[in-house]
């Protein structure tokens, strides 16, 4: 999985490259930091389930490309945002600093509009559009939406430190805030190509999951890892006054938890059999992962 993934990683970065040079824009700076938060590494987990989407399908990555790369806009959009210090307030994101300590918050903030609206545009400029790609665009509007990922991160701000804020509480927000988006990329894909009703409630179920997992997998490097393996700062959580699965549960309780969602997920596609296999070795790679 770790070779598929650099593998995945590469088609897109090569994507991504041939996108930028299409869409450039002499506006500056805003051209140069949008370039910044959307080029600045990472793992490509997002649009690695998009062509994993397209493999459970039987296509091949580039018949999904537009939605991968309009993914990973929305997900690079998303954590310029959240870096800003009216959110979380991080300095460093993948071992740089943050899109607006580089380039002003109102710089970085537009960078974002930009990446949003970006997004949406490289996906309705798919040479192959259809109604498949119309309906997973609107799917994955509707997973970044209030109902998916801005409703999470509504909650994650207006409930940081409150009393009465349980695993049931930050279940929903987890799910929306980060399990909305990996559903959004492996969903999306398989709605674009042309999966049944049946395929796409089971990769959903499994796509909930993994973003759970995702995110109490990073909960707990938060608070067990360091700065320099994970190219961010640590212990964000305790820094912002903000619950988490490690502070509800405990850490050793939070490790047995993914392995129950963990579980799940697997089980949400085992009819699938061999078609399923790379996503079921997804899964027990991102709920060991260590960085």
């Amino acid at each position: 999985m770790k070779d598929l993934l650099a593998e995945y990683k590469n088609i897109f970065e090569r994507q991504l490259q041939d996108i930028i040079a299409e869409y450039k824009c002499d506006i500056q700076p805003i051209s140069d930091a949008l370039v910044y938060a959307v080029s600045n590494g990472g793992k490509r987990i997002r649009p690695s389930l998009c062509y994993l989407g397209a493999d459970f399908c039987k296509k091949d990555p580039d018949y999904v490309k537009n939605l991968a790369l309009g993914i990973e806009m929305i997900h690079s959009y998303s954590l310029v945002h959240d870096d800003l210090p009216c959110m979380d307030n991080d300095e460093l994101r993948r071992g740089k600093p943050t899109a607006h300590i580089v380039y002003g918050e109102g710089m970085a903030m537009l960078a974002g509009d930009a990446l949003l609206n970006m997004a949406f545009e490289v996906m309705l400029d798919d040479v192959n559009f259809d109604i498949n790609m119309r309906n997973a665009m609107r799917y994955i509007a509707k997973m970044c939406g209030i109902n998916g990922m801005i409703g999470g991160q509504c909650l994650d701000l207006a409930n940081q430190s409150k009393e009465n804020f349980g695993i049931k509480e930050l279940t929903r927000l987890n799910r929306l805030k980060t399990s909305c988006l990996i559903s959004g990329a492996l969903v999306g894909s398989a709605i674009r190509c042309g999966a049944d009703d049946n395929e796409i409630k089971a990769l959903d179920l499994y796509a909930q999951n993994l973003g759970e997992i995702f995110q109490i997998v990073d909960d707990i490097l938060d608070r067990t890892s360091t700065e320099q393996a994970l190219g961010k700062q640590v212990k964000q959580d305790i820094a912002n006054d903000k619950k988490s699965v490690v502070d509800l549960l405990g850490i050793d309780n939070a490790r047995k938890y993914i392995k129950k969602l963990e579980n799940e997920a697997v089980e949400s596609i085992s009819a699938y059999g061999q078609r399923s296999q790379k996503l079921v070795e997804l899964c027990k790679f991102l709920s060991n992962r260590s960085n």
